[in-house]
């Protein structure tokens, strides 16, 4: 469903499979290949066993970038530009809190094998492109290949679990977006299990331009540029037959910085509101 240019030979990564990795604690797979971060930092991604046979993909928040500044290596930057493993907020062994506490009995995803789909490229898991820019007479690459990080990452998991019970997908802020992105097309590989995508704090990014997704290289079943829109994944997710659903809070700080910053300057709860109307 998706058009990520990544050769065949590319996704058969020579990545330790899913038998070989010990159950119960996270692991941290580099798939190397065509998968890079925004400032050319290797890209990563988590698994983690669990006892069930139902499959939670995560997608990673972490800001993203929309022009010279914003996507510079300097301080101005607006996204997490590489996976730091001493990091909770890239190692979710690190982060042992709601979803990821397997020490509380509540847990509903306690038993779920764990797919956690880290974010370092500025493009909300979506592009598939390398820009040259300038910033303070500085030129540099911003590589928004976060489709083709993704891409990877699912491919593992494909591969690994091939039929599990259920699969939920999720993701929090730009990884939000993520979710949705990808949810028709996981969807669409595992077309008889139950497919639930579910966005948190994601709800209100509209009006990014053509400008944006044309940077970042971003191909949504074959839209592109002024074309494409975050509503459109949900929708699309739930035309594949994915069940879908949102969690926003009527005040958020991340979001409305970002809509008032990067998009079109429309207040946060109106995106919200015109996003919900359109899916």
């Amino acid at each position: 469903l998706l058009l990520v240019a990544v050769s065949g030979s590319a996704l058969a990564q020579d990545l330790p499979p899913r038998d070989s990795l010990s159950p119960g604690q996270w692991h941290q797979l580099s798939p190397g290949g065509e998968t890079v971060c925004g400032h050319g930092a290797p890209y990563s991604f988590y698994y983690r066993d669990n006892p069930g046979q139902d499959l939670l993909i995560y997608f990673q928040g972490g800001g993203m970038c929309w022009n010279a500044q914003t996507c510079s290596p300097t301080g101005d930057k607006t996204f997490d530009e590489a996976i730091n493993p001493g990091d909770p907020s890239d190692n979710p062994a690190l982060f042992p809190v709601g979803i990821f506490d397997f020490s509380n009995p509540e847990n509903p995803f306690l038993n779920y094998d764990m797919l956690y789909v880290n974010y370092c490229s500025a493009d909300m898991h979506t592009g598939n492109n390398v820009s040259g820019l300038t910033y303070n007479d500085i030129y540099y690459e911003i590589k928004t290949k976060g489709a083709v990080n993704a891409a990877y990452a699912l491919n593992w998991a494909y591969n690994n679990i091939p039929i599990p019970d259920s699969v939920f997908v999720a993701g929090c802020s730009a990884g939000a977006v993520g979710a949705a992105f990808w949810g028709a097309d996981i969807k669409a590989h595992y077309a008889n299990q139950r497919v639930t995508v579910l966005g948190d704090s994601g709800g209100g990014w509209r009006g990014i331009d053509g400008a944006t997704w044309n940077l970042w290289g971003t191909n949504y079943q074959g839209a592109t540029g002024s074309n494409v829109n975050n509503a459109q994944f949900y929708v699309g997710a739930a035309r594949q037959g994915a069940r879908i659903a949102q969690y926003n809070t009527s005040s958020d700080e991340t979001q409305s910085f970002f809509t008032f910053v990067g998009f079109s300057s429309v207040p946060y709860n109106t995106a919200l509101n015109q996003n919900l109307r359109d899916i």
